[in-house]
């Protein structure tokens, strides 16, 4: 699994160029060990969410439940293979599969076996759980940090969970780094146009998203892609391949 997310200085290769293109924080912007550390742990917590793909892995204990054929239950852990090996049938790889898509797989598989082939699938206990919903606030905030996730939360609400932009935070150039499928997309928001009247719609945000709030000192520039990385690179976050860039 590629390793995307690490405290150190944002180093991206840009495409069509060649070679790396270095982006580090201007002179100015000190990286406070505060800083960095959380850094550090968002990018953990945001690799291990990224890293769950599906509900079942290795060591998870699986229930099956027949309820027309009491005598198939069975509990199981699943192998380092991702395979469980349901009753009747041979073995079944289950990794990447959601638990709903399990239920629907082994109803089909046990069409031509069983008169009444109903299963219920549960999940009993988690090898390694999966970390808990927070989403993270960095950059210029009175306290950045790490904050439980609530269905609902728009980058605003965010914002003042970390105590507000402190008087260097630049509110025009928030990026949004926001996990989806095994991806982070990376897209820059202008929060000062909404505080001054704009009607333009926020969207919630999902949990494990970075807002990260840059500093008026950081340089401007027309290419927005090139903005973010430098905002990126300002917080020691370092990201690779997996974050896809979006133009506001």
């Amino acid at each position: 699994m590629r390793h995307f997310l690490n405290a150190c200085v944002l180093v991206l290769a840009t495409a069509g160029c060649a070679g790396p293109v270095r982006y580090a924080p201007a002179p100015e912007v000190e990286l406070t060990t505060g800083s960095l550390d959380l850094a550090r742990e968002a990018g953990r917590m945001v690799e291990d969410r990224l890293n769950q793909d599906g509900d079942f892995h290795p060591g998870d204990l699986v229930r099956l439940s027949f309820p027309f054929t009491p005598q198939l239950n069975t509990d199981q852990r699943v192998q380092l293979s991702g395979a469980i090996s349901p009753p009747l049938l041979p073995p079944l790889s289950i990794r990447g599969m959601s638990t709903a898509q399990l239920q629907a797989e082994l109803e089909a598989r046990y069409r031509p076996k069983l008169a009444r082939p109903t299963v219920s699938v549960a999940l009993l206990e988690y090898n390694r759980p999966p970390p808990p919903p927070e989403i993270f606030v960095l950059g210029e905030v009175v306290k950045p940090g790490n904050f439980p996730y609530r269905d609902g939360t728009t980058p605003f609400e965010g914002i003042a969970r970390a105590g507000g932009g402190n008087r260097d935070a630049d509110l025009s150039r928030v990026v949004v780094m926001t996990p989806i499928g095994d991806k982070l997309v990376a897209r820059m928001l202008d929060l000062s146009a909404t505080l001054n009247g704009s009607t333009r719609p926020l969207d919630y945000l999902p949990p494990y998203t970075v807002l990260i709030v840059p500093p008026t000192g950081i340089a401007r520039d027309a290419d927005r892609s090139r903005q973010i990385r430098q905002i990126i690179g300002f917080n020691g976050i370092n990201v690779g391949s997996a974050v896809t860039l979006i133009q506001p």
